[in-house]
């Protein structure tokens, strides 16, 4: 008999993490984290993080907010947002211990005078953490999936803007870089206006970004008109 195998495609995630069976649903969770999710660090090789904030509610002082993947311990962990009386911060629970929900113990630190609550304790439920798990199917779905690709290739066309303007920077003396630093401002002055530039093939980015640090490669007195404390005036049209 011919063995079949199975394609492991969003829908398939999405409809484990829509079922009942919670543990298969965290035995996927390192896989679609690395498929799926973001790198926390920059010097990261594989994802290891994937934020579900969006798809989650704030629950009276928390909030579970993101999975990440710890690779040496080859295990999955919660991220956790609380709020305290003076301040906010993050914890973290590993998923196997959050099945049937879990506290986690008050904290309190001295400042000085008295003693503070950093938090109060963290009450998460069987059915909050349950939420978090079916939320990542709704992350992996069509429209998000396609919304996330769209940001990521925008924020890479980004990344590449500036690593193509900085690198004119190199060799500058302190006077001329003055200009660069109008150029530059008006190339990301440019893209702030959100005109569908980033959504253009690099090859049409090029010029465009190139006609604009050049129409503003020059001195603040010339961006200003003369001598006086007034605003620069920038050339962005291409």
């Amino acid at each position: 008999m011919e063995k079949t195998t199975t394609k492991k495609t969003a829908k398939y995630y999405r409809d484990i993490f829509n079922g009942t069976d919670i543990r298969k649903a965290i035995s996927v969770l390192p896989e679609v984290i690395k498929k799926y999710g973001y790198k926390r660090w920059s010097g990261s090789k594989t994802n290891d993080a994937l934020y579900i904030k969006k798809y989650t509610e704030f629950e009276w002082n928390h909030q579970l907010e993101a999975f990440y993947y710890v690779k040496d311990k080859n295990r999955v962990c919660v991220g956790i947002y609380w709020q305290g009386d003076s301040t906010d911060g993050n914890d973290s629970e590993w998923v196997d211990d959050m099945v049937y929900g879990k506290t986690i113990p008050a904290e309190h630190e001295w400042l000085g005078d008295r003693t503070y609550t950093r938090h109060g304790d963290l009450r998460i439920s069987a059915e909050e953490f349950r939420n978090a798990i079916k939320a990542v199917a709704k992350y992996l779905s069509p429209e998000e999936i396609k919304a996330r690709k769209i940001i990521d290739r925008r924020r890479n066309a980004i990344d590449k803007v500036f690593n193509y303007i900085d690198a004119k920077k190199k060799g500058l003396d302190r006077w001329e870089m003055e200009g660069f630093w109008n150029g530059r401002i008006a190339v990301q002055k440019l893209i702030e206006l959100d005109n569908g530039l980033t959504d253009k093939p690099w090859e049409e980015i090029q010029p465009i970004i190139e006609k604009v640090f050049t129409n503003n490669n020059k001195s603040d007195y010339s961006l200003r008109g003369g001598w006086y404390n007034g605003e620069k005036k920038y050339n962005l049209a291409y």
